[in-house]
């Protein structure tokens, strides 16, 4: 009886088979443009954006939109809690447009603050809550800004600047200009809240001692949204 001879069949053995275009684009060419669409989604959502954040005073509304972007702070946001002052009635005076906030521990220099400013999110400037006291009148002057995770701290861009606010200890000194006068503040304390816990309005010292006092605020912790940090000093006469 003859014997029987087995050849083995490789028509349909995506090894052997020469050309097998279905095993090629999958395990070459769509493995090849997943890799790709990787490294474009990397270079776009987080190498671009990082260099964009560690380089430059203003940041792009793209940039800030990305996945670092969101993911670090800097994506749009408003303190929702300072919403209702625009019906507020300031004094009549000779308020100036801007006044300025140093802050040499934090390397912050001549940060523009907007007086009596109405919105929630002072994105090219600090914001001066309106109806709050003017810097070295009797009360409490409120002035509040942006941060970021500290990493990304940048003095000169005002979507990170209070950053690093909760480095500031008590006996720290911060100046204001203000109407072309020097003010020197001295810290006292610091606080952290639920943003429904803040009152903008609110005078941390008793009336009767005639104090000049400023509330520093920005979200707490840096990078988040939960909270809110006040940094509370007393003005030095």
């Amino acid at each position: 009886m003859p014997k029987k001879v087995y050849i083995k069949n490789e028509s349909f053995d995506p090894i052997y088979k020469s050309v097998n275009f279905p095993f090629l684009f999958k395990a070459r060419i769509l493995s090849g443009a997943l890799m790709a669409l990787g490294f474009f989604v990397l270079g776009t959502q987080v190498i671009l954006p990082l260099v964009s954040f560690k380089t430059q005073d203003k940041v792009s509304k793209p940039m800030e939109s990305t996945v670092l972007g969101v993911a670090t702070g800097f994506k749009d946001f408003s303190f929702s809690e300072l919403k209702d002052n625009k019906n507020i009635e300031a004094e009549e005076q000779n308020v100036p447009e801007f006044f300025f906030l140093s802050i040499p521990k934090l390397k912050i220099e001549n940060a523009k603050v907007k007086t009596d400013f109405t919105g929630s999110s002072p994105e090219e400037f600090l914001g001066h809550y309106k109806g709050s006291s003017l810097p070295g009148e009797k009360g409490n002057s409120f002035i509040y800004g942006h941060s970021v995770l500290p990493w990304f701290y940048n003095p000169r861009n005002y979507k990170t600047i209070f950053s690093t606010l909760g480095d500031l200890e008590a006996g720290d000194m911060f100046t204001i200009k203000y109407n072309n006068k020097d003010l020197s503040y001295k810290v006292e304390e610091k606080e952290v809240f639920y943003p429904n816990q803040v009152n903008p309005l609110e005078n941390w010292k008793p009336g009767y001692l005639n104090e000049s006092t400023v509330s520093l605020m920005t979200c707490w912790p840096a990078g988040t949204k939960t909270k809110r940090l006040l940094v509370k000093a007393s003005l030095l006469e």
